[in-house]
């Protein structure tokens, strides 16, 4: 773990979530029919409601989605309850995060250090060195964690994604005034 300081929200313009270890507990549950089942955390949802609104109120210019490698149709409907963008079935992310740099900026290289990564495992290893700044879970793999500026206290899909936010967005130390403004 690098323990990088964290820069104020404002010197980022893009948020990148894993989907499977970090809106989930990285298990799955497979009924008799076949059908893959997984637990989320429902905090998560006021977390990108709370992320919204401060978006709004800050005129944040803000691009956030889940980027995943796996194939399931969940992680679609998970991102359409949660109302944001999500790309499934992406196996090279670092090449996946550079297209999408150069298709907004124009380039990578620059543009490259304002992207938050959240990731867990070994396939997100690319994503956090392409990216400017990097959060894992507590439970995320040990290379991971070596090579992540922050592990945070929750485990993926208990809370994780819900503690990124509020500690990007600086809720901790905000006014209760401030934090209603925003909720």
């Amino acid at each position: 773990m690098k323990n990088k300081f964290f820069k104020k929200w404002n010197n980022f313009h893009t948020i990148i979530f894993d989907f499977d270890g970090v809106f989930t507990n990285n298990k799955v549950y497979i009924n008799q029919e076949g059908d893959e089942l997984i637990k989320c955390d429902r905090g998560d949802g006021l977390a990108f409601d709370i992320l919204r609104n401060f978006i709004i109120k800050y005129s944040w210019d803000l691009e956030y989605f889940i980027l995943s490698k796996e194939q399931n149709v969940v992680v679609e409907k998970r991102a359409e309850k949660l109302k944001i963008k999500s790309f499934r079935g992406v196996s090279n992310k670092e090449e996946f995060i550079k297209k999408y740099l150069i298709k907004r900026f124009g380039e990578y290289e620059i543009s490259r250090n304002g992207v938050i990564y959240l990731g867990n495992d070994l396939n997100d290893l690319s994503a956090i060195k392409l990216c400017g700044f990097s959060f894992a879970p507590k439970d995320a793999h040990e290379i991971v964690k070596i090579n992540s500026d922050i592990i945070l206290k929750n485990k993926g899909g208990e809370g994780f994604v819900r503690e990124a936010i509020e500690r990007i967005i600086n809720v901790q130390n905000m006014s209760l005034d401030q934090i209603q403004e925003i909720i």
